[in-house]
């Protein structure tokens, strides 16, 4: 072995770990860039939040708002509160029997309808904006 050339495979060997570690490196930065990027904000009210007569909005969270004691002429079957999909989810329930118990809820009531809407609510987890319910626009 010529005088010299052992230091060459070492300085080899070091070269490829130093290429290994920014390539490890590289990756780690890339996928920390990545998670930050699909994590998802907080729902600000009332722009992240939709109202459908119609059915769910494709790609959005989407909570039935309905009250069975309505006769089925009516048409409040199809109707849904729809949350923005890049937003974190707050969990939206609908209850049509009180309040969910350990979840923050608003009373909504449609005063101009007869049908037992005086104990309905829509519920969400406890890191959701605060709403309010407005049956006159």
């Amino acid at each position: 072995v010529a005088p010299g050339s052992h230091q060459a495979v070492v300085s080899t060997q070091s070269t490829g770990n130093l290429h290994t570690t920014i390539n490890m490196f590289s990756k780690i930065c890339l996928f920390a860039l990545l998670a930050l990027v699909a994590a998802k904000r907080p729902p600000r009210f009332p722009q992240d939040f939709r109202w459908s007569y119609a059915g769910p909005i494709r790609g959005w969270r989407c909570t039935q708002i309905i009250e069975p004691a309505e006769p089925p002429q009516t048409t409040w079957r199809d109707n849904y509160f729809c949350q923005h999909p890049h937003t974190q989810d707050i969990g939206m329930q609908w209850s049509y029997a009180g309040p969910i118990k350990g979840k923050k809820c608003v009373h909504v009531r449609e005063g101009a309808d007869p049908h037992t809407w005086n104990d309905n609510f829509l519920c969400t987890n406890h890191r959701a904006p605060n709403m309010r319910w407005e049956f006159a626009g």
